[in-house]
């Protein structure tokens, strides 16, 4: 990056627009910034920064609202604009900053620019200009961060030694954000995360397996002389005596099932036995019932005999009334017929006395009606009449309702203009609201990356601190359970021991018993036994020896895993130990530091989580912000829209209203109105109409009237005819009806009428006759069938049978439950086998993961001998590089008495080490801390540091072009001899073809380079520049 132009506005001590023009160097690319304190000089170089990051060059100036000038008019906003060339590419970027004018409640003016240059044109790089857009594409741009910046191409006041004389901390951090490590930390976080979730997934994996194994023992342990029962009454047991004790469970199990099975099937076999027995003595006796009951239906259809032949008389009659049916309903037809011929000659006479009713009425209104024809012609002429003024009207009515509808347009925009005005200035102060509340939170969230660091920091201490108090707690514990485990062994050894003496005593005295002189000795083979063993009275059983052989063995077990327990808790206090003293904490009081540091990060944890309510409330904000911006334009335009288009349409409704009027006084008064006018012309219209319906109707009315009393006359004499017709008829009828009700035998026709049937009545009856007959001749059939088959047997007892049939089958359900018992104990074995099996396979996979996420988490975060992290150890690297750049330069501005060497003595307190500076010295042939270098040693070395850095970077960055440095330091602490090295160092790198700018007070560094940018203060305060160019 090379400087062209910069001007500032009403920025630091400049009032107005200042230039500095650096084409006005003239090919010089090294000059002093000179100045008196305060003139400005160190503002040049912030303004450079804060055109390119949005920030001055100095951390204790990194507030942006510090940079406006106090001299500055209330009217002028301050700004920088910045001209730069990278690549041969020439590029523009302009920042003004926001403030608040007098009279106004929010901040205005914040703008960020960013164009490319081209043959004199330029051209936007962003979509939008705004300062994200513009940051992102500047740091492409230029290819550093702003802490990049700062260490190698800036080098503010304050800031250029840390990288030399800083605790390790910072070193690390300036590495970290230069070289961007930070990543290799997010890893060793994310692997401590992931080995406390595997940590915490092993102890759910052996709950899972401890919980399998209860589910067993709650089960399956009740059985009294079981291995798994003396397994579970132990106080320690492991899964492999659970799994093998369970085996032996399941094949008891097994071999009760097949035992079970077999007595259940021959059981099962003597039931069905018995219960053909039973089924074949219960159908004999049903069969003796079943006779019972024919025996007696036989009887009651016996005495229905009599009944049956009276239906069967009833029948015949009925069979012969269906013959005489159609001479019944003839004559019935013909007495009908003539009912409705008598009511037509009654209605015919009545017609025809109406008909001549209305024919006098018509021809009255009919002679009234032809007397009004003068009145129809007059109502023709006074319609005619109205509807010649109907056009001139209907002309002037259109023009009336377009007047009406300018007047409303006009009313109408009127009125949207007042409320788009209002909505303006509203929406703007809306936005200012907007902007302060932006700029607020702004403020407040740019702390949260740093104290979420802090936050993680803390609880990684609390949690190790919180680990470290409960396996002391729980070693306690442990040393009490070992130390009565310990005293139950010795006790019982003890006791053993004896016992055991007793009994090979008891052996002793019971083998010589049998020994006689000149017989050798089964043990020693001896044939002489001067002294043989006595016999006791109370000698031991080998019993009593075995079990309390096994009470030692159990004890001596429990021990064991009481001191391996102990053992393991003391190596992870070790651990964790060793954690906490890392972190800097002494372990007296270790319980009130965690209380303390609890209490620091629940305030920490407040801060962090109202500073992340904060950063959510700032991106809707933004987005507000930018949408207030946009809505005031599209308002501003709607505004101007509304403004051309009410003046329009106020000019048109001016110019229409005064045709209307002067048309309008033009007509009479009573046809102006278009309403009135139609109503009359309708009126005019109703009534001719209404005359001509009258007169059309009364001649309708006499015509109709007329032929309706010729019809009714010819009616009246065709009912007549037809009357006298059915009433022969009915008589011819009624004869034929009478002599076949004698001919059939029926002396009377209610005689008749009783022995009348309908179809289905007579079909019943004919079916109720069909099945009796059947139904007797069926039921003695089968009596006759019965007494053939039961012939020689006799009933049985079936409540003896039934007895013996449920005692076995009680039985049966008791072999039957057993056999369930068993499967569900031997599936439940199965399962739990299963399960257990699953869970201890899951766990130990797991704990084979843990151990390896463990082993490479402590590998990332530095838990060595060294105590270098992963992160440490790249930083290294790149340090090291740094430091053999750099003593290239070193050795040659101090005469070679001085290079630096990376220091690899351990920090205090077991912190990470490896970022350190010692100094060797050629003269005395020694080591020592940078920190014992005087004031210019510092700076030649700090100096050497940044060129060092900057030469790394950029064969690291191959794509960052680093062509000028501006340095804001201390030549003065230097001695001539070392202020020439210095100087000397600076041409070495102009002649590499950097610009190299310097603010210094120093004379000689004045007089050693011809190019010098002059800062002065006038009498008012304020400051400006010039070049001055030898």
């Amino acid at each position: 990056m090379r400087p062209l132009k910069l001007t500032m506005t009403a920025f630091g001590p400049y009032k107005d627009k200042e230039i500095v023009d650096f084409s006005e160097l003239k090919g010089h690319r090294l000059f002093v910034v000179s100045g008196n304190t305060g003139a400005g000089k160190t503002s040049i170089f912030d303004a450079i920064c804060f055109a390119l990051y949005g920030e001055a060059s100095g951390e204790d100036r990194n507030d942006s609202r510090m940079l406006r000038s106090h001299f500055a008019d209330d009217q002028v906003y301050t700004s920088v604009d910045f001209e730069f060339e990278i690549k041969g590419r020439t590029y523009r970027v302009f920042r003004q900053l926001a403030h608040v004018k007098a009279g106004n409640k929010g901040a205005t003016g914040d703008r960020h620019e960013l164009y490319g240059i081209a043959g004199g044109q330029e051209a936007p790089l962003t979509d939008r200009f705004i300062i994200s857009q513009v940051d992102e594409k500047l740091r492409e741009i230029i290819g550093l961060t702003k802490d990049q910046f700062g260490q190698i191409v800036m080098l503010p006041q304050g800031e250029f030694r840390k990288l030399l004389t800083s605790e390790t901390e910072n070193k690390e951090e300036i590495l970290r954000r230069i070289f961007k490590t930070g990543l290799y930390k997010i890893v060793a976080d994310h692997l401590n995360e992931k080995r406390k979730q595997m940590q915490q997934i092993c102890v759910e994996l052996a709950g899972i397996r401890d919980y399998h194994i209860n589910n067993v023992k709650g089960s399956l342990s009740g059985r009294e002389g079981s291995d798994l029962l003396q397994v579970f009454q132990q106080q320690h047991y492991n899964t492999y005596q659970v799994m093998e004790a369970l085996d032996k469970e399941v094949d008891y199990y097994a071999e009760q099932i097949k035992q079970k099975k077999q007595q259940l099937q021959l059981e099962m076999a003597k039931y069905q036995e018995n219960t053909t027995i039973y089924h074949q003595a219960q159908n004999v006796n049903e069969q003796f019932d079943l006779l019972d009951q024919k025996v007696t239906a036989k009887q009651q259809l016996i005495e229905q005999e009599q009944e049956f032949k009276q239906k069967t008389e009833q029948l015949s009659l009925a069979e012969q009334a269906v013959h005489l049916h159609v001479y019944e309903r003839q004559n019935a037809e013909m007495i009908e017929e003539l009912t409705r011929k008598t009511k037509l000659l009654e209605d015919s006479l009545f017609e025809c006395l109406q008909a001549e009713t209305a024919l006098q009425t018509a021809a009255k209104k009919y002679a009234q009606e032809e007397g009004k024809a003068e009145e129809r012609e007059q109502s023709v002429r006074e319609l005619d009449r109205l509807q010649g003024f109907l056009p001139t009207v209907k002309e002037l009515n259109e023009k009336q309702q377009l007047v009406l509808t300018l007047e409303t347009d006009t009313v109408a925009l009127s009125k949207q203009l007042r409320t788009v005005e209002a909505e303006l200035e509203g929406k703007q102060s809306e936005r200012l609201l907007t902007a302060a509340q932006v700029k607020e939170l702004e403020d407040k969230v740019i702390h949260l990356p740093n104290k979420t660091e802090q936050l993680n920091l803390l609880r990684q201490q609390a949690t190790q601190m919180q680990e470290y108090i409960s396996l002391v707690q729980k070693s306690k514990k442990e040393q009490e359970e070992e130390k009565q485990h310990e005293w139950a062994f010795e006790r019982t050894e003890r006791s053993y021991s004896a016992l055991e003496n007793r009994w090979i005593g008891g052996q002793a005295g019971l083998l010589a018993r049998h020994l006689h002189d000149g017989d050798s000795c089964p043990v020693c083979g001896s044939e002489d036994h001067p002294k043989k063993a006595v016999v006791t009275e109370d000698i031991p059983t080998k019993e009593e020896l075995e079990r309390l052989r096994g009470e030692k063995t159990a004890l001596e077990k429990k021990y064991l895993e009481a001191k391996a327990t102990l053992t393991a808790t003391a190596r992870q206090i070790q651990e964790k130990q060793h954690q906490v003293l890392e972190q800097g904490y002494s372990l007296e009081g270790i319980h009130e530091a965690y209380l303390a540091l609890v209490q620091v990060g629940k305030a920490l944890a407040e801060e962090v989580k109202s500073l992340r309510v904060d950063s959510e409330k700032l991106i809707p904000l933004k987005q507000s912000l930018q949408t207030l911006d946009s809505k005031l334009d599209e308002i501003r335009k709607h505004k101007e829209s509304l403004a051309n288009l009410f003046n329009d349409k106020k000019t048109i409704y001016a110019t229409e209203k005064a045709l209307y009027d002067q048309a309008l006084s033009s007509l009479p008064e009573e046809v102006r109105s278009l309403e009135q006018l139609q109503v009359r012309i309708g009126e005019a219209e109703q009534r001719k109409m209404q005359l001509e319906a009258e007169w059309k109707k009364a001649q309708l009315q006499y015509q109709e009237g007329n032929e309706r009393n010729i019809k009714a006359v010819a009616g009246r004499d065709n009912a007549e005819s037809q009357k006298n017709e059915a009433t022969a008829n009915k008589e011819k009828a009624l004869q034929s009806y009478i002599d076949a009700l004698k001919q059939a035998g029926f002396k009377t026709e209610e005689v008749y009428k009783a022995a009348k049937m309908t179809d289905t009545a007579q079909a019943e009856l004919k079916k109720q006759i069909e099945q009796y007959s059947t139904s007797l001749a069926a039921v003695s059939k089968q009596i006759e069938e019965l007494s053939v088959t039961l012939a020689g047997k006799a009933r049985q007892d079936l409540a003896v049978l039934k007895q013996s049939l449920q005692e076995l089958e009680q039985y049966i359900e008791s072999i039957r439950s057993h056999y369930i018992q068993a499967e569900n104990s031997y599936d439940k074995g199965v399962d739990g086998k299963a399960n257990i099996a699953e869970a201890e396979n899951n766990w130990q996979q797991a704990e084979r993961e843990y151990q390896l996420v463990k082993d490479l988490y402590d590998v990332v975060r530095g838990e060595n001998g060294k105590k270098t992290s992963f992160e440490r150890y790249l930083q290294i690297e790149f340090l090291e590089k740094i430091i053999y750049t750099a003593n290239q330069r070193l050795l040659r501005m101090s005469d070679g008495q001085y290079y630096l060497v990376r220091s690899d003595r351990l920090e205090k307190r077991g912190k990470q080490s490896g970022l350190g500076f010692d100094v060797f010295d050629n003269y005395t042939g020694q080591l020592r801390d940078v920190k014992t270098l005087s004031g210019g040693e510092k700076f030649n070395a700090s100096l050497c540091l940044a060129l060092g850095m900057a030469d790394v970077i950029q064969s690291y960055e191959g794509g960052i072009s680093i062509e000028t440095m501006f340095i804001d330091e201390g030549f003065g602490s230097l001695d001539e001899e070392s202020l020439n090295k210095a100087i000397d160092t600076l041409i070495e790198l102009q002649q590499s073809g950097r610009m190299i700018g310097v603010i210094s007070h120093v004379q000689e560094l004045k007089q050693a380079i011809p190019a010098i940018l002059e800062v002065k203060k006038t009498r008012e305060g304020y400051s400006y520049t010039n070049f001055c160019v030898s």
